[in-house]
């Protein structure tokens, strides 16, 4: 082989090699993040294999990434107050069940180990009321002061 072949052979194996790591990392990254689960997803109207993806959920919602890419948007997402589970079948022997999840672009079927079921469900029925503003926020201590202030200037004069 001639040295530009073996050279053009050697970048792509590196150009592969360094693709890999980045989807694991990715993964390795994700699975490890609290509030993260794996599941195998597919589209609501459609039956098959369907597509390994990770779930990620936090104050704000429901990320769904697929596992073999490195595209760090999700594929699926949606807002906490709008999500709604509704389970299908009963669980089955190797502990998984099949959900589906309305509230986001489109419905989707989660098959989702029961566990991580439970945890998604507890999840979004914990969360804030919709109308009645953030959840753990604080009020500002600026606005506290200033009221404060004013009174006992009111008092000095």
């Amino acid at each position: 082989m001639s040295p530009g072949w073996s050279a053009l052979v050697a970048a792509i194996a590196a150009a592969l090699l360094v693709l890999a790591f980045m989807v694991w990392w990715r993964w390795r990254t994700l699975v490890r993040t609290p509030g993260t689960f794996t599941a195998r997803a597919r589209p609501a109207d459609e039956r098959g294999a369907g597509t390994l993806v990770i779930g990620r959920y936090d104050e704000a919602g429901l990320d769904l990434m697929t596992v073999w890419s490195i595209d760090p948007r999700p594929r699926w997402k949606a807002a906490r107050h709008q999500l709604r589970l509704r389970r299908g079948a009963p669980g089955r022997q190797d502990g998984s069940v099949v959900v589906r999840v309305d509230g986001g672009p489109s419905p989707i079927d989660l098959d989702i180990h029961t566990d991580d079921c439970s945890g998604l469900s507890a999840w979004i029925e914990a969360g804030p009321a919709v109308g009645f503003g953030t959840w753990r926020e604080m009020p500002s201590r600026r606005h506290r002061a200033s009221r404060g202030h004013r009174a006992s200037r009111r008092r000095a004069h």
